[in-house]
């Protein structure tokens, strides 16, 4: 089995490249995760969490005010548009739709990446937003209190009590799960295709998020692996401190009117290196 998710993991990409033809497929595949397999993956992992992994939520909030406050010293000199976008993109990486199925194609185990991710997610679409448009702090507000994979992750942790089991939870899981490849469809999807999405080290700002990226921050989360004893804990910080922007960071730039350039060109072939990243590591047996 884990050799077929690792398969289907070009495969999957490939075929949301190709359906970037398709219009409106991009906007229904993500309602459909957002609104449908992400909630109902969060509800069922909630519900059979183990506190032990939770120090994956906590240090998330460590790791990104590290990459926030590196990013801010590595931008200093730019215009205020480049600065923001450099900002962003190094803070926010892709921390589900990229490292999921590779984890689950290791490990078969999402329980750590999703603690890790979803405070990840909520500050991305909440303070992220707040920095890039300087302001529309109630707006923030709402977002965090009427975000679908929220509400279900506390759903969860009320039911987990209960030792919610049996055939519709292995039902419900199983939908959940259907995230880790619907997700490779939307980095596909989400990949800009250009010819200059390929030229990242010849744009000043592109070049700023991907070796913020690429090498600090792994670099940052070295300092911190010893601490974690659990083994999928550290794995999984791992795989995700070598991530590269999220995919959606392309659309929130672009409505904000900054660096779309650039965006592009972190985006495109520092994916393909990310994902080359972590599969050497995996075969060195360092993952």
């Amino acid at each position: 089995m884990p050799d077929l998710n690792l398969l289907c993991i070009p495969v999957l990409l490939l075929a949301g490249l190709g359906l970037q033809r398709v219009r409106g497929c991009r906007r229904a595949l993500e309602t459909f995760v957002i609104f449908l397999t992400y909630p109902a993956l969060m509800l069922t992992e909630a519900a059979r969490l183990e506190l032990k992994l939770a120090s994956a939520s906590l240090f998330s909030l460590v790791y990104l005010s590290g990459c926030f406050l590196w990013s801010r010293l590595t931008s200093r000199g730019l215009p205020e548009a480049e600065a923001k976008t450099v900002v962003f993109n190094s803070t926010f990486l892709n921390s589900i739709f990229l490292p999921f199925p590779l984890i689950y194609a290791f490990y078969g185990d999402l329980s750590a990446a999703i603690l890790f991710s979803l405070p990840v997610m909520v500050i991305h679409n909440t303070l992220g937003l707040f920095y890039l448009s300087t302001g529309q702090g109630r707006e923030a507000l709402k977002k965090v209190a009427g975000f679908p994979p929220l509400l279900a992750f506390l759903a969860g942790l009320l039911l987990h009590p209960l030792g919610w089991g049996g055939k519709s939870f292995e039902l419900l899981h199983g939908f959940g799960k259907l995230t880790v490849y619907l997700s490779l469809l939307l980095v596909g999807l989400y990949l800009p295709l250009s010819r200059h999405s390929v030229l990242f080290f010849s744009n000043r700002a592109a070049r700023r998020i991907s070796l913020n990226r690429m090498v600090f921050s792994p670099l940052f989360l070295l300092v911190f692996l010893p601490f974690f004893s659990d083994r999928l804990v550290r794995n999984t910080l791992l795989i995700n401190s070598l991530m590269p922007p999220a995919i959606t960071n392309a659309v929130l730039i672009s409505s904000f009117g900054l660096d779309t350039k650039s965006t592009s060109q972190s985006l495109f072939l520092p994916t393909f290196l990310s994902l080359g990243a972590v599969l050497a590591l995996r075969v060195l047996g360092f993952l």
